[in-house]
């Protein structure tokens, strides 16, 4: 496997909005009314939907290593209370209570929807919910480029979000170029999925 099964739907997604983003600028530019009247609240859509695809794409992705994990638990049996007892502290160990042993096999029990409250677009966060599924993000060089400026975009969005900012700082071509940013930084979150599942 050299991507994710869900890489392609983001890009596609990335891609279409581009093409929302360049025909509301054509239509500002040909000074229709309507366009360039609310042409602050189409860059704050284009700037939030952007985001969100962002952050979907994250948790799709981060899904896609419990799936695994939970494939490969599957095949190998690992009894729940042998984990459970070998992660316990020295005095845990002598006193695992009955209530507290499952007679099952081990599965990651993180479910799509719980990861909502950890998934953000913000590098910071995202480096460190990463580390939870033993991905370094901080290691990886494309990422440490990419951390400020995508910190930035986040921010913006979140300024956007709540504290209803204006965008006049931010042109539509401006958003193409986050648009083809957000591709590039997916990919490579991507890449790192695959190469930790392997």
């Amino acid at each position: 496997m050299n991507k994710t099964a869900h890489i392609d739907n983001y890009k596609q997604l990335f891609e279409e909005l581009r093409v929302m983003v360049l025909s509301t600028e054509e239509k500002i530019l040909e000074s229709d009314s309507f366009f360039s009247g609310h042409a602050n609240f189409f860059t704050k859509s284009f700037v939030v939907t952007m985001c969100a695809y962002l952050e979907s794409y994250l948790k799709d992705g981060l899904m896609v290593i419990i799936v695994e994990m939970n494939n490969r638990l599957d095949q190998n049996r690992i009894p729940y209370n042998l984990v459970k007892w070998s992660l316990s502290s020295d005095s845990d160990k002598k006193q695992l209570k009955d209530k507290e042993l499952q007679f099952k096999n081990l599965k990651i029990d993180i479910k799509r929807k719980e990861l909502d409250e950890f998934i953000s677009g913000n590098p910071y966060r995202t480096e460190s919910l990463f580390k939870n599924f033993g991905i370094d993000l901080g290691k990886d060089e494309i990422f440490k480029e990419q951390k400020d400026r995508l910190n930035a975009i986040i921010g913006k969005r979140n300024s956007i979000i709540h504290h209803n900012d204006e965008a006049s700082d931010i042109s539509l071509h401006d958003i193409v170029e986050h648009i083809d940013f957000f591709i590039g930084y997916v990919e490579n979150v991507d890449r790192l999925i695959v190469e930790h599942i392997q």
